[in-house]
């Protein structure tokens, strides 16, 4: 059993959840949420979610060849944002899990693929 309240502890997980893969909310009770996700240090894949009042908030995103893919779920009733590392910005939208591929010859992220 890993128990995350312990200071060492929480305080990696704590890192992993804000620096690498970020799930943030903007405002209060995750009604805007804010993805921020942050490959390097050797890291290829992380993910995050969070139970917030509204429903489940959730990233995973993965390195590839060809660039990053990111899959997001959203809420009903949330805004939410992909804040890429290239400081590009992406609207989610609400209710929905949606994947994202931002190839690294463009630099722009692909239509989203998923559901709503």
């Amino acid at each position: 059993m890993t128990f995350l309240q312990h200071n060492a502890l929480g305080a990696v997980a704590q890192g992993l959840h804000t620096t690498v893969v970020e799930l943030t909310a903007a405002s209060p009770g995750y009604r805007d949420i804010v993805f921020r996700p942050r490959p390097g240090g050797g890291i290829t894949w992380t993910g995050a979610a969070h139970e917030s009042p509204y429903g489940r908030v959730a990233i995973r995103w993965e390195l590839h060849a060809s660039g990053i893919e990111v899959h997001t779920t959203v809420p009903t009733g949330t805004r939410a944002r992909i804040e890429w590392p290239d400081r590009g910005v992406t609207t989610v939208a609400a209710g929905s899990t949606t994947t994202w591929r931002l190839e690294r010859h463009t630099d722009q992220p692909t239509s989203p693929t998923g559901h709503h």
